[in-house]
């Protein structure tokens, strides 16, 4: 008998790397060109920020919180009925999440990258995606989707998972 969680354990350094590396980024930021469109859990947010091509926008209800933060990029949060989520476009990337109850963090990074995260469920996941590439998330009953050079999405709650690096493809059967 296999345990289901090992392909995630995998995973693991993979998305460590990334994040490593989404993080770095961040720290880099300059912020003349960085938006953050913040809506924490205690009241209902609806906000939207756009300066040229870059936009963020969070939206909550008051038992959930979203945070859009964009450097370059899009990024946008949906969260409702509990649910944490967190959107992030960097350099050109656009990074989407939306969540009815569940943990969701979406980041994309460079020219066309696109990582979309939808959870309609309580769960908790990450999605990201690098230049020219595009991760997706769906609820339980939703296939995932990891393609292009860079790209890395994990359902925590349903234990699937792909990633592509290069030429390097897995994803959970």
């Amino acid at each position: 008998m296999t345990c289901p969680w090992i392909p995630i354990r995998a995973l693991g350094g993979a998305v460590a790397v990334v994040s490593a590396a989404i993080a770095g980024t961040f720290l880099s930021a300059g912020p003349a060109q960085a938006l953050t469109c913040a809506a924490p859990p205690g009241a209902p947010a609806s906000i939207v920020e756009i300066d040229g091509t870059t936009g963020c926008g969070a939206n909550t209800d008051a038992t959930s919180g979203a945070w859009g933060y964009s450097d370059g990029g899009v990024g946008f949060a949906d969260a409702s009925s509990g649910a944490f989520v967190i959107g992030a476009g960097l350099s050109g990337g656009v990074g989407a999440g939306e969540s009815r109850g569940g943990q969701l963090a979406a980041v994309g990074f460079g020219a066309d990258a696109l990582a979309l995260g939808v959870l309609d469920d309580p769960a908790a996941a990450v999605v990201l995606a690098g230049p020219q590439s595009q991760a997706y998330v769906g609820d339980g009953a939703d296939p995932m989707l990891c393609e292009g050079a860079a790209s890395a999405a994990v359902n925590f709650a349903t234990g699937r998972s792909c990633v592509v690096i290069g030429t390097f493809r897995y994803a959970t059967p």
